[in-house]
């Protein structure tokens, strides 16, 4: 027998064991399993592999910043559609309603209230969003504050839009509500655009990036002006949610000097949002595909290389396994191992250690199970030719009694055989036969006292 032979014989006479031990022992085997079961619950080892991004009407700036991180994470073998929606509430919306296949979005902490991000953790920001106000140059000499452009006629996003609840919070601190107002007037952000161009409307607020096709298309018409929030530290200081950014004069066009001076924004930035349902290690997968697509050049307008993702809206309680992300880092084996993979192990890897401990001594007495069961198999053979050994030692023993005697040694020595002998344990079975048939001289032998 070679060693290939004996390990394949060690490891099926250790099966046999095992199987002998789980019959006999059933209550320890359902621990075991309920143990194992609980395990896989607790670390959830198999995400889903589909997202439903919500993100805003086709060829938005928010359908275009989800193609990246689909494109990327597609390579994970990860599936991803796009769901079109009307905005950052109703992404959110969607992401609340346990019937909605939506499981992923865009949206801004600035446009929801308390109630609203109960359901949903923020993997951080991933882009700031200026909150655009375009005039008609006209009405220059009505727009120069937010109360005089209160008076004119003001488009809006839809009213489950971002861009309509940031509208709505930011006249609020001027004690005006959009909603009872006649002349603010919430569309779709293409029809007001048709709108203030025809002179339908005399402003437009949106909140946007920069790359968004509608924003382009306005900053380069010139019959509109930017609306210049010289104030706008101060919406900083009072909402959590708002930052300030500088369009920096001739930054969209230096040829046509576009804009011709530099402009204070008020800004947001977009929270990359999922279900709190969310498996953790597709939370991972996003985040990092996020944070790759991040690194492209033409999204840095506002921002520095590398500076998003990041944790900057706290409106939208960060998800642990991005904090974990921020404070730590991506897991180190991500990048040889499949990410549910290095996921599951940055997890687990304490409750791992611990298992371990406790498998390696308990292995010891596994890999020598069937040489336990075999002992536990002969000792009753033991005892009965030791109490064969004292009768012998009684006294005589006549014809008949020999012979019932030398029939319990028959039994024995057949039944021994019968259970089998597992691999190493051939001395100790032939120790059991040299005893058997020890016996059985003395027994024929026997004429008195043997002890």
């Amino acid at each position: 027998m070679n060693t290939f032979e004996y390990l394949v014989a060690v490891v099926r006479d250790e099966l046999i064991a095992l199987k002998a031990e789980v019959k006999e022992s059933k209550g320890l085997a359902i621990i075991f399993l309920l143990a194992v079961i609980s395990l896989v619950i607790y670390l959830k080892p198999f995400p889903e592999r589909q997202v439903y991004f919500a993100t805003y009407y086709p060829s938005s700036d928010w359908s275009e910043l989800a193609v990246s991180p689909a494109n990327i994470l597609k390579k994970a073998g990860i599936d991803v559609s796009v769901i079109y929606t009307d905005g950052a509430v109703d992404n959110v919306i969607r992401l609340d309603d346990p019937k909605n296949k939506a499981n992923a979005g865009f949206t801004y902490g600035a446009a929801l209230d308390q109630g609203q991000v109960e359901g949903i953790y923020s993997l951080g920001s991933v882009v700031y969003e200026p909150i655009w106000i375009f005039y008609r140059k006209n009405k220059a000499g009505r727009a120069g504050d937010l109360s005089g452009l209160a008076k004119l006629r003001v488009g809006l996003g839809p009213s489950k839009s971002g861009s309509y609840a940031i509208a709505k919070k930011i006249f609020s601190s001027i004690h005006i509500d959009i909603d009872k107002s006649p002349n603010f007037y919430p569309d779709e952000i293409p029809s007001n655009q048709t709108k203030l161009k025809n002179g339908e409307i005399d402003a437009l607020i949106f909140v946007s990036t920069i790359l968004d096709p509608t924003t382009q298309n306005l900053l380069r018409d010139p019959g509109l002006a930017i609306f210049d929030a010289k104030n706008a530290q101060a919406y900083e200081k009072q909402f959590n949610s708002f930052v300030t950014l500088t369009l920096p004069a001739d930054s969209v066009d230096i040829y046509e000097h576009i804009p011709k001076r530099d402009i204070s924004l008020i800004a947001t930035t977009t929270s990359l949002v999922v279900k709190r349902s969310m498996h953790p290690d597709l939370q991972l997968a996003i985040l990092m595909a996020a944070r790759d697509a991040n690194r492209e050049s033409r999204r840095l307008f506002f921002a520095k290389r590398d500076e998003f993702p990041a944790y900057m809206d706290p409106t939208i309680p960060i998800s642990p396994v991005a904090q974990h992300f921020y404070d730590y880092g991506a897991p180190h084996g991500v990048r040889y191992l499949p990410y549910w993979l290095a996921g599951l192990i940055e997890r687990a890897w304490l409750l791992i250690l611990t298992v371990l401990a406790l498998i390696y001594p308990l292995s010891k007495l596994v890999v020598h199970l069937r040489k336990y069961r075999y002992t536990l198999h002969e000792l009753p053979y033991y005892k009965e030719l030791l109490a064969i050994e004292m009768r012998l030692c009684e006294g005589n023993l006549t014809g008949q009694e020999k012979l019932e005697v030398l029939g319990e040694l028959e039994r024995i020595n057949a039944s021994a055989i019968q259970f089998g002998v597992p691999i190493g344990e051939e001395a100790s079975y032939f120790s059991l036969l040299a005893a058997i048939n020890g016996l059985r001289a003395k027994v024929k032998e026997a004429q008195g006292a043997q002890c």
